[in-house]
């Protein structure tokens, strides 16, 4: 197992979604399998290895609770104000805004006035139990490994309020992300296009919810 430190939880809860169940390994298909930890990972600061080695076997014995032990706990820092999820990253002196995308190669896509096209033909329930609260982001789920991109880009670029897509590809799984300008728009799209069939999809109709890291 391992610990990752972010800057924020909201990058935390990003990177936790955005990474849950990638293939890492080819040959055995393993999976990577994210968690929240339960408390901030914390290495007090002495003098020489030993304290570090000595602080992190403390914390993994005690699950993080520092209550009973002679280590203070990490001070409390609120959290900055969401930053978009869009940001794309700079050589500049300040760190820049975390890439949720920087781990898949996503090509850059050249945006064109697309021409209007029909809805979906045909539409299938979904169980969509367990969404989130509305943003202007939406999640869209059940789509097959032959989902053809422009067949989603011409469905949802012409959605009044669209502003750029993402296509993530792992092993056996297909999901995309699609910011539009506001809140409005992207809940006409989640209420409208509700359990669409997409022809190269392949998994009947797909599952549209709000992310839980773009609140």
């Amino acid at each position: 197992m391992g610990f990752a430190l972010f800057s924020s939880a909201h990058h935390a809860i990003a990177a936790k979604a955005a990474l849950q169940d990638l293939i890492f390994d080819a040959e055995t298909k393993t999976a990577l399998h994210t968690e929240m930890a339960k408390k901030n990972l914390f290495v007090k600061r002495g003098v020489g290895n030993d304290a570090n080695a000595m602080d992190q076997s403390k914390r993994l014995r005690t699950g993080g609770d520092y209550t009973h032990s002679p280590y203070a706990a990490p001070p409390y820092h609120p959290p900055p104000p969401a930053v978009s999820m869009w940001g794309t990253p700079g050589y500049i002196a300040a760190p820049p805004p975390y890439n949720h995308y920087a781990a898949y190669s996503v090509p850059p896509v050249a945006m064109t006035s697309p021409s209007p096209v029909p809805g979906p033909t045909a539409y299938a329930p979904v169980q969509n139990t367990k969404d989130n609260p509305p943003c202007n982001t939406l999640f869209i789920g059940n789509l097959g490994e032959t989902v053809i991109e422009e067949e989603l880009r011409s469905l949802f670029s012409v959605q009044p309020g669209y502003k750029q897509m993402k296509v993530l590809r792992q092993d056996r799984n297909t999901v995309c992300f699609i910011e539009f300008e506001d809140v409005n728009a992207a809940s006409a799209v989640h209420h409208n296009l509700q359990g669409a069939v997409i022809p190269s999809s392949g998994r009947g109709g797909m599952r549209i919810q709000y992310p839980l890291f773009a609140q």
